[in-house]
């Protein structure tokens, strides 16, 4: 009996595991997805365009000036 408890268990938390792996790696998607999009205001119209910074290089950067 708690043999079948324990196995039931396990399953959960592989399922658990599958869901989560798949979130982040829609999550990386988007991300990604983001970063590849434009994003042009319209006080932007006729001039430069506006790139969106990718966080992980944001995050990058604060690091390396609270390093120095």
């Amino acid at each position: 009996m708690f043999k079948h408890f324990e196995e039931e268990e396990v399953k959960a938390e592989e399922e658990e595991e599958k869901r989560r792996i798949e979130e982040e790696k829609k999550k990386k998607q988007e991300e990604k997805q983001k970063m590849l999009s434009v994003n042009e205001t319209p006080e932007d119209k006729g001039k430069a365009v506006a790139y969106e910074h990718d966080p992980l290089v944001l995050l990058l950067q604060e690091q390396l000036a609270t390093q120095k």
